[in-house]
């Protein structure tokens, strides 16, 4: 009988994730491969073949499961600052050892569709879908404009984020910079009568 712990299938699934998420911050997902995986978790390539199908599915659910990609979805009487909130947090988890691998996964999947769909499915949608029920909800309390395109805001605010993250023109955890661009966004997203009390 078994002693108290957890079973080895979840010891051996965690040593195979903790190697793989360490083999990502090291070299990228272009030299990542299922034989150093195994060579650094101790674990036999059929045991890690038998959990994921390559090498995209094991390095998608390292990323998900040891990067820090969970941002708390905030709820307060602002979607301003919920907003403020989101994609600061995003910013902060791209500025480090996350971003280093998010960004050797979005270049690598040019040559890798089946990955950059899944990274796409699993890690972007759903930030993107924070974004857009905060905005959804500054619309309803009138924080916004009743005609704002949400799409259109929320890829603006994205997309500042992976322009930094893969050209890196300038840091991502730079003093300021989210503030700035989140209020330069938001001139076009607040009612109008507020846009202009504002300038005052």
């Amino acid at each position: 009988m078994r002693g108290p712990g957890r079973p080895r299938s979840d010891q051996a699934r965690d040593a195979i994730l903790d190697a793989a998420f360490q083999l990502l911050e090291e070299n990228g997902l272009e030299r990542f491969t299922i034989e150093g995986v195994a060579a650094r978790s101790g674990t036999a390539k059929t045991t890690i073949y038998r959990w994921w199908p390559g090498k995209g599915a094991l390095a998608m659910e390292a990323l998900l499961a040891h990067a820090e990609l969970t941002v708390p979805i905030p709820y307060t009487a602002s979607a301003v600052s919920d907003l403020r909130t989101v994609l600061d947090g995003i910013a902060r988890s791209f500025a480090g050892a996350t971003g280093r691998v998010v960004a050797s996964i979005v270049l690598a999947g040019q040559n890798d569709p089946p990955t950059l769909k899944v990274y796409h499915e699993k890690v972007v949608e759903p930030r993107r879908q924070r974004l857009r029920d905060i905005i959804e909800r500054g619309k309803r309390n009138g924080e916004f404009r009743p005609d704002l395109h949400v799409e259109t805001l929320v890829e603006a605010m994205y997309g500042a984020l992976y322009t930094r993250l893969l050209i890196r023109f300038s840091p991502l955890d730079e003093p300021g910079w989210m503030d700035r661009h989140i209020n330069q966004l938001l001139e076009g997203a607040l009612p109008r009568p507020l846009c202009g009390q504002a300038a005052k």
